[in-house]
């Protein structure tokens, strides 16, 4: 199992624009077959996901979000996995357009009903700053997270860090360059790390926007025992937490039809990433990921979705060579 934040569009902001000023509660319902259900270049098993996914928004004194899912894997009770994640935001509005601060607590966990191993806790606040000099918008920021997994062959971790970014406007589009750093701290290593980010912000039309960025990310890696056991880095699921260098270059394309109550997301993002180094082994992986997403607002209350999606992945480990292609569509409630 491997889990994956896409960061796809729900839907049209447009048209749902007085849900998201009043809050809101729903359900979303969803199924996608894939050719290649574990990532995994020898296997390639195809299969079905289905996604059964309450959320809840609520803004106030203090904004309030939910999100749940719960995932089966080709209906066989052996492959459950729910995930809840909760954000809790206080914005204040400072003098000046656009110019705010952001206090925020977010929380996540992560229950496979069987392979308990692979569980997770996760917290993370932070206070974010934008506000105006002259006219160029800048954004800093402070923050700090803590993972708790539920595997003893993978350390816990204490992670603040420190971020920024300039949006500066250019003729037909925003230039916006960012930049990070912090450190992981387990038990016996503090790793530094820091990245750095680029993107191209295109508003074409109220209803038709581009962006176009890319980012580059580096983590020390330790200098003694490795805060994950070698067996655990080349598992799907603990992947990320083993990335000492990655590199991303995105596109993305958003169109909202208002006549026809529909919304058109196209995104693509290339990647190159390195590992830690396992028993003598230096695995580099690179490649693609594309996809579309089309959703169709039926009433308030009612939409629907469908959604295609390609990856590619390239690496010097011969089994995480692997294709997977994936067809899925849903619907999606709003109370």
């Amino acid at each position: 199992m491997k889990v994956r934040n896409l960061g796809m569009a729900g839907g049209a902001i447009i048209l749902l624009l007085p849900f998201l000023l009043l809050g809101y509660t729903g359900i979303s319902v969803s199924n996608s077959y894939t050719d290649n259900l574990y990532f995994i270049g020898e296997i390639e098993k195809a299969g079905n996901k289905t996604n059964v996914s309450p959320f809840l928004s609520y803004s106030g004194f203090l904004d309030f979000d939910y999100s749940g899912d719960a995932t089966i894997i080709d209906f066989d009770e052996e492959d459950i996995f729910i995930g809840n994640r909760v954000g809790i935001q206080k914005r204040f509005n400072l003098p000046g357009l656009g110019s705010r601060n952001y206090l925020y607590l977010n929380g996540y966990n992560f229950i496979p009903l069987k392979y308990e191993n692979y569980g997770l806790n996760e917290i993370y606040g932070g206070d974010s700053l934008s506000f105006y000099i002259g006219n160029f918008l800048l954004g800093v920021g402070i923050g700090a997270g803590y993972v708790d997994f539920s595997s003893d062959s993978v350390e816990d971790y204490f992670k603040p860090e420190i971020t920024a970014d300039l949006s500066i406007p250019m003729p037909y589009f925003y230039f916006v360059p960012g930049a990070g750093a912090g450190l992981m701290i387990y038990e016996d290593d503090r790793l530094p790390y820091y990245n750095f980010s680029l993107s191209l912000d295109f508003p074409l039309t109220g209803d038709f926007t581009m962006s176009f960025g890319g980012n580059y990310s580096r983590l020390s890696e330790p200098g003694n025992d490795y805060p994950i056991s070698d067996s655990l880095l080349l598992d799907p699921f603990f992947e990320n937490e083993g990335i000492t260098r990655s590199v991303d270059l995105d596109l993305s394309v958003n169109k909202t039809f208002v006549e026809q109550k529909a919304y058109l997301s196209l995104y693509l993002t290339l990647f190159e990433k390195d590992f830690f180094e396992v028993s003598n082994i230096r695995r580099n992986d690179s490649g693609f990921f594309a996809g579309l997403r089309y959703t169709k607002i039926i009433n308030n209350n009612t939409s629907f979705f469908v959604s295609f999606s390609s990856e590619i992945n390239n690496s010097t480990i011969e089994d995480l060579n692997y294709t997977k292609n994936s067809i899925g569509g849903g619907i999606r409630l709003i109370f």
